[in-house]
């Protein structure tokens, strides 16, 4: 069994003051090695995020996350893609166990160094902004939501139905990809929309269509899509 497997395994059983030492050898050594090894392990390490049914499994955890966070910052440096990870993933154990402040203070250092850099993976930027977003609702910042997500903007078909919904008290609750397929950039607002009235009364043109979905496991919404740029506004079923 290598290394990482041992270390995966420990965590799976949360083991995790066992392996803290291991991991502290393993990356030292990779990093004594070369940089791309380091690169190679720590992208292996920070994959592992852990799933904690509550704040009692996930409390021991938070050191094992600190220690890997704190590691590759000495090691890879702050603004390593791993480095990262590791802070989002700290960030996320914060949540877990209510430390909802250093988690939002953690996640924004995140965001931020993300943003920075020259070329980003928007997909990374878009779950770590969304993940600030329902840190920035537990904490009841809708200030700061609101700012969060004020850049976000669809399409030209779309973008007179956005703002109305936005000036209309609507608040963003999530914004990116929430499907795999047929799907661009979706903006979810924390209300029930009246589709018909958006599409009839703002004059909409023939391209958006109402979204209906009532799903059962994967949530419900209805909202309004573009079908040609695969752009949408998406709010709470009624019926859900």
């Amino acid at each position: 069994m290598s290394t990482i497997a041992e270390i995966v395994q420990m965590l799976r059983e949360h083991q995790f003051d066992s392996a803290i030492p291991i991991v502290a050898q393993t990356l030292r050594q990779a990093a004594a090695q070369s940089q791309q090894r380091l690169t190679e392990v720590a992208r292996d390490l920070v994959r592992w995020q852990g799933v904690f049914r509550n704040v009692a499994e996930a409390a021991p955890a938070e050191p094992y996350f600190r220690t890997v966070y704190d590691l590759l910052q000495e090691l890879a440096g702050p603004e390593d893609p791993a480095t990262l990870s590791a802070a989002d993933n700290l960030a996320g154990i914060f949540g877990s166990v209510d430390k909802v402040d250093e988690a939002i203070a953690l996640r924004e250092r995140v965001l931020a160094h993300l943003n920075a850099l020259p070329s980003h993976d928007d997909r990374q930027v878009e779950m770590v902004r969304n993940g600030l977003a329902i840190l920035y609702r537990r904490a009841g910042r809708d200030e700061k939501l609101d700012q969060l997500y004020g850049d976000a903007k669809l399409c030209e078909h779309l973008q007179k139905a956005e703002e109305y919904v936005r000036a209309h008290g609507g608040r963003v609750t999530f914004s990116g990809q929430p499907w795999s397929s047929n799907c661009h950039e979706w903006i979810y607002f924390d209300l029930t929309l009246d589709c018909e009235h958006l599409i009839h009364d703002l004059g909409l043109d023939p391209c958006v269509q109402i979204h209906d979905h009532r799903g059962t496991h994967d949530g419900s919404e209805r909202g309004i899509v573009c079908i040609i740029h695969n752009d949408g506004i998406m709010g709470r079923h009624p019926d859900a």
